[in-house]
């Protein structure tokens, strides 16, 4: 009894240790009917947002070293076969050229042209040209009407790192007869020849040097300066000194940039008594100083740009006679608009653009060759109006069509005048007339390229003119003109090029002849070029002039030559 109370006592002592909070189970009942059947029920997700806490905060030092030790690999990749390369011959590039040819009428060309390697530092070149010719004009009272003209020319380039230096020399000695029929008008009963006809010679010599930024602001506000200097003479004891200093700047003006030119140039006359016009004592000199300022602003908003701006001349003319000063200021508005109606394939371009010429001897002479000496000088302005759509109407086929209107001042004209000169024997004048006008005009022009074998181009100006004084005339200005010039290549050996002229009709002088008409009639002048090419160093070429044998006067009493032709090879090195 005492062993079985002690047991119970025991296991009691037991219990109690087992489960401290001292609570009651309870009794249930277990009934088993089945085998075990396990079940996937569900997932319920008890927390939206469960915390993750990391219970092991220790971590342990880990040292490690990787050592890479080579595997050996046995490849054998199969042979590629070689690609087939074209041979293609890089063209030569020559550093001179020298070119000469004879023709009818005792016609001579030589010509020379040289230019330096390629370099990083420095650029140089020199050219060389003469043409001369004697006769070739029908009809002609004189024996011969020779022309000369001779050109020496040079340039030197030096590149620096923030500009460059560039300078440019040339003469040009030039001379043209006087060959103009002087028995217009006058009796036919002489019949003898005269000897040679009286002459020009025209010297000019000029020099420009300039400084060009290399990189944009590596010169500051400063762009480009340039001076030049030109010295013209003729055979009359006629002078001309021309002073030209240019410059442009780039001046800040917020986040656009104004641009600017100012200009100044500085002219001398000198006019010899020896033209004997009017007057015998017709010597005169004349002191030009103008200055010009044209300050614009370009901006480009997508396809569509915009220049704005103002062309400012200021004009002091000084003259040995006193009716002839010219003091005045000019303006002209500057107004260009530019819309890329289609990028790259057409674009429209307008506005109004004004400029002030300065008509200097050695720019008359250019109109004609023939000018009786002691021309007077005149300043005269443009004020133009034009409206420019060019575009491409095929991969090689773009156009280019222009219409516009013109307000002239003072605009140099050539005319023919019956006043003979006694210092040229007689010979008929060509003078310069100062008129106002208006001219409106249509231009267009084509351009075709096929394979770079076949180049064709054609342009055609229609005009109107309305003079502001009565009586007056556009003088030798056409009406309307019109040029064919192509050119083909046949397998790079043989080159074929054809140009043709049409000029309509000019009014040549406020006069009229018995044998000549003042109205000069249209011509067309035909001209024909063959080139062959030996070798890429050796060719030869064939020049055929005025084909149609057209008898057209290129000033009244000036006719041109005949039909000619020219012989000549050239080589390069």
């Amino acid at each position: 009894m005492k062993k079985f109370s002690l047991l119970i006592l025991c296991l009691s002592s037991f219990l109690s240790w087992a489960q401290p909070d001292k609570e009651n189970l309870g009794q249930f009942e277990l009934s088993v009917t089945d085998r075990y059947k396990a079940q996937v029920v569900d997932a319920k997700k008890i927390l939206d947002r469960p915390s993750y806490s990391d219970s092991i905060n220790q971590r342990i030092a880990v040292q490690y070293r990787i050592f890479s030790t080579p595997i050996p690999v046995k490849m054998q990749p199969e042979a590629l076969s070689p690609a087939r390369i074209a041979k293609i011959e890089v063209p030569e590039l020559y550093n001179g050229y020298v070119r000469t040819a004879y023709g009818m009428y005792n016609t001579a060309l030589a010509e020379a042209y040289y230019n330096s390697g390629r370099s990083a530092k420095y650029s140089y070149g020199f050219s060389a040209r003469h043409l001369s010719t004697q006769t070739g004009v029908e009809d002609l009272v004189f024996e011969d009407n020779a022309m000369s003209k001779n050109h020496l020319g040079a340039y030197f380039n030096r590149y620096y790192r923030k500009y460059t230096w560039s300078n440019s020399a040339e003469v040009n000695l030039d001379k043209f007869s006087y060959y103009g029929n002087p028995r217009l008008g006058l009796s036919n009963n002489e019949d003898s020849t005269r000897g040679a006809a009286p002459f020009n010679w025209y010297r000019n010599f000029a020099y420009q040097t300039s400084l060009k930024e290399a990189n944009t602001k590596s010169m500051g506000w400063l762009e480009q300066i340039s001076l030049g200097l030109r010295h013209f003479t003729d055979n009359y004891q006629s002078q001309e000194q021309d002073f030209q200093l240019n410059t442009k700047w780039n001046l800040p003006a917020g986040d656009k940039e104004l641009h600017l030119e100012l200009n100044s140039a500085y002219f001398q006359n000198k006019i010899d008594s020896l033209y004997a016009g009017i007057s015998d004592t017709a010597a005169y000199s004349q002191n030009t100083f103008q200055i010009q300022a044209r300050p614009y602003i370009h901006m480009e908003k997508e396809a569509v740009s915009f220049d704005f701006g103002l062309n400012l001349f200021v004009l002091n003319q000084m003259d040995s006679r006193p009716d002839f000063e010219d003091n005045r200021i000019f303006f002209f508005p500057e107004l260009i608009l530019k819309w890329k109606m289609i990028p790259g394939v057409l674009n429209i371009k307008g506005g109004l653009k004004g400029e002030l010429q300065r008509n200097t001897f050695r720019n008359l002479s250019l109109l004609s060759p023939f000018l009786a000496p002691g021309q007077l000088t005149r300043a005269g302005g443009e004020n133009r109006a034009f409206i420019t759509m060019e575009g491409i109407l095929a991969s090689n086929l773009s156009f280019n069509v222009e219409g516009g209107y013109q307000i002239f001042t003072n605009r140099a004209l050539v005319f023919s005048s019956p006043v003979f000169d006694r210092s040229l024997n007689d010979v008929l004048n060509v003078n310069v007339s100062y008129q106002d006008m208006n001219v409106l005009y249509a231009k267009g022009a084509i351009d075709f390229n096929w394979s770079d074998k076949f180049l064709l181009n054609m342009s055609a100006t229609a005009r109107s003119y309305d003079m502001a004084q009565s009586g007056q005339q556009p003088w030798n200005l056409p009406f309307f003109e019109a040029h064919l010039n192509t050119h083909y290549n046949l397998k790079d050996k043989i080159g074929i090029g054809l140009n043709l002229d049409f000029i309509g009709a000019r009014f040549a002088s406020n006069f009229n002849y018995p044998e000549q008409e003042a109205l000069l009639a249209p011509y067309v002048d035909l001209g024909l070029k063959l080139d062959y090419r030996y070798n890429s160093r050796i060719g030869a070429f064939i020049n055929l002039s005025n084909l149609l044998n057209s008898q057209y006067d290129i000033l009244l009493g000036y006719r041109a030559q005949s039909i000619s032709a020219m012989f000549g090879l050239n080589y390069r090195f």
